[in-house]
């Protein structure tokens, strides 16, 4: 059993997030894996990991990609958010500019 999905089992571990879109911001993310299946689990420094259902994109900064076995792996330091685009949700890194 990988790391991962030990984890993943841990019901304490991982904060399951049904409506990622209703969340302002996730904080303090230093790495994200995106799995086929859509879910996206975010490793957070400061807090209790999320998982997050049917992600259809990642568009944030990377230090390191990989893949492990079928999941795409990126590490980075930065705060993001969930937006929905044409019926498609996207991972993006939190825009901190605020326009009035």
């Amino acid at each position: 059993m990988t790391d991962v999905q030990s984890r993943l089992e841990e019901t304490r571990a991982v904060r399951h997030v049904a409506e990622p879109t209703s969340l302002p911001v996730f904080r303090s993310v230093t790495r994200i894996w995106h799995f086929p299946s859509g879910d996206a689990l975010l490793e957070l420094a400061d807090h209790r990991d999320c998982l997050l259902p049917n992600v259809d994109r990642v568009d944030v900064p990377a230090s390191e990609r990989e893949r492990v076995g079928d999941a795409v792996v990126l590490d980075t330091e930065t705060a993001v958010r969930v937006s929905e685009e044409q019926g498609r949700m996207i991972i993006k890194e939190f825009d901190k500019e605020i326009i009035l």
